[in-house]
């Protein structure tokens, strides 16, 4: 019998998160995730609110601001929201749509799955949110 393969989408498996880790972590990652659109200008997430999850950019491109300044851009294969939920600490920055994207978002209980399930993955969202604390 024949299995159908849903493959990754093609701007993440281009990304530099895709280059870095198995190709059964990125399957986890679509499996366990909810596709969500996000239209140009809207807000993904907002400075000092409750973190109920974490997001991966699939296709697409964000902003983050901190205090209304300019902090970081954001694209395929990089991670948002996961300090709030790692710290259980409000958000950190407001992350805005830049243009039309897709995102897989994770809630607290998939995230946590996520990182077991997956070390590579795991592991740079780990290190991800070490440098962006010591950003902040």
């Amino acid at each position: 019998m024949f299995r159908r393969i849903n493959p990754i989408p093609t701007p993440l498996s281009d990304s530099e998160l895709a280059q870095a880790v198995p190709a059964r972590e990125l399957q986890v990652l679509q499996s366990i995730g909810t596709a969500v659109r996000i239209a140009t200008g809207r807000t993904a997430m907002v400075e000092d609110a409750v973190g109920r999850e974490c997001m991966v950019v699939v296709d697409g491109a964000f902003v983050v601001e901190r205090d209304g300044t300019w902090v970081a851009d954001l694209g395929p294969g990089d991670f948002m929201g996961e300090i709030a939920l790692l710290t259980s600490q409000p958000r950190n920055a407001t992350v805005t749509a830049t243009e039309d994207s897709i995102v897989y978002a994770y809630s607290r209980r998939e995230f946590t799955s996520m990182l077991r399930e997956c070390p590579a993955i795991a592991a740079r969202v780990m290190a991800t949110a070490d440098q962006r604390q010591l950003a902040a």
